[in-house]
């Protein structure tokens, strides 16, 4: 099992994401790749996975204080969703029309005690997310797996906590009090 409360293992895991790093992580639903949001760690998702460019990546962390710098462009009714319902699986987007890999398509805050943890020791305490996958093949389950196919990777072994929930809804807010679910999942709106 990981150990975040390592001041080593803590300022090893900060160089590799400062350097551009993936790291692979779990989370309430499945187990997760992420980067720094930035611009090298968004290339470094896109390229780890082979994930086209269309496919925006989400931003996660520990608290919607947190997130509230990269939700500059949500409506009002974002922060009440968020204030109802994260933590959990929720993720909240607005309409992206670019393929730039720093155009993140949504924010989320997992319900997830471990993950929490990782975010407490993450400089910043937010990771652009994606699931822990080549992109098109099924999500990795585990951490052995995860290494085998991600050998570059740090991945934080930290699942002290039952995963595998449903999937999180994404709901994609268009203005005003519209919501778009473009993915039902455990949060029903």
């Amino acid at each position: 099992m990981t150990d975040l409360t390592n001041p080593e293992f803590i300022e090893k895991l900060n160089a590799h994401l400062d350097a551009g790093g993936v790291i692979a992580f779990p989370t309430d639903t499945v187990w997760g790749l992420g980067a720094l949001p930035t611009r090298a760690g968004a290339d470094a998702l896109f390229e780890t996975k082979h994930r086209p460019h269309e496919k925006h990546l989400i931003i996660m962390s520990d608290s919607l204080a947190h997130l509230r710098g990269y939700m500059a462009d949500y409506p009002k009714i974002a922060f009440d969703l968020a204030a109802r319902y994260w933590p959990g699986a929720l993720t909240l987007g607005v309409p992206v029309a670019d393929t730039d890999t720093m155009s993140f398509g949504g924010v989320r805050v997992p319900n997830y005690k471990p993950f929490h943890d990782l975010c407490a020791v993450v400089r910043g305490h937010c990771l652009a997310t994606t699931s822990a996958n080549v992109s098109g093949m099924p999500p990795l389950n585990n951490a052995d797996a995860i290494r085998a196919q991600f050998p570059e990777i740090i991945v934080i072994d930290n699942a002290y906590a039952p995963m595998g929930g449903a999937p999180s809804t994404v709901a994609i807010l268009t203005g005003g009090d519209d919501i778009k679910v473009v993915r039902a999942g455990a949060i029903k709106l």
